[in-house]
Order: structure tokens, then C-alpha cells, then sequence
């Protein structure tokens, strides 16, 4: 019996381990060369291939030396097989890589670049004291 239970947990995990899908989005521009910014962070230069993990809008900025920077959204749309409950077929039981390409090609214009906006730390926005934390401090 256990012999049985460990074959089949053997198996079960040879197939979850064995299937997922990549998700790529493929960057280029006229002229090449351009910072690429991908939800606020650099991540490349043009023509650039890069793997993401969650569908739907993403930020892109391209920045080029005398250049106008491009501010665009992708949105970037799942294929079926990625909707429940067949993304627990394609991301786990399949055993073999799917591939989701999704290209996208600008062509920047000539002009003044400016810098590129890369998101901030944030940092903890202060309360006003609550009624009740100003009688627990007027207790003290």
C-alpha cells in the first residue's frame, strides 16, 4: 500500500512540475536603443524580450536620447486557456512549455526627451489620531 502511495505521488508531481506557460511580451522601436521602463522599472533597451507573470494593463515608457519619450499602456489580454478552470489544466497538468507572445512595435519621435518617471519608495502616510487613541493618551 505504501509502495502504491508513493508511485502515485511520484507521478503527481512528475506531471504538476512539468507543465506551465511563459508570457512574453516582445518590445521593439524605430529607431532602437530605447530604455525600455516596463511598470516603471528599466529593464532594457530595445528590441527587448521580457517575461511577465500577470495579464491585464501594464505602464511602458521609451526613453531615447533626442527622442521624445513614448508613455503608453499594454494591455495585455490571456488566451482562454488561461481562464478558471483551464488554467489549472495549462499551468499544471500539461506536460509541455505553452508560449504566449504578445508583440508590440513604436516608432519614436524626433524631439526633446524628458527624464523618465520611475516610481518612488513609498513611504507610511500619517493618521490623525482617533477620538478613542486621544482618551487612551488623556488617561496617561
Amino acid at each position: 500500500m505504501k509502495r502504491l502511495f508513493l508511485s502515485a505521488f511520484a507521478l503527481f508531481l512528475s506531471l504538476a512540475l512539468t507543465g506551465c506557460v511563459r508570457r512574453i511580451v516582445i518590445i521593439d522601436s524605430q529607431p532602437q536603443g530605447a530604455q525600455v521602463y516596463f511598470d516603471r522599472k528599466l529593464i532594457g533597451q530595445t528590441p527587448y524580450t521580457h517575461e511577465f507573470l500577470y495579464y491585464g494593463a501594464h505602464r511602458l515608457e521609451l526613453v531615447k536620447e533626442g527622442h521624445a519619450n513614448l508613455n503608453t499602456t499594454l494591455k495585455l489580454k490571456g488566451p482562454i486557456y488561461e481562464y478558471f478552470p483551464l488554467s489549472v489544466f495549462s499551468e499544471l497538468l500539461i506536460p509541455w512549455q505553452i508560449s504566449d507572445e504578445h508583440s508590440f512595435a513604436f516608432k519614436l519621435e524626433k524631439g526633446q526627451a524628458q527624464k523618465p518617471v520611475i516610481s518612488p519608495i513609498e513611504q507610511p502616510q500619517p493618521t490623525l489620531p482617533s477620538p478613542q487613541l486621544e482618551r487612551i493618551e488623556e488617561r496617561q
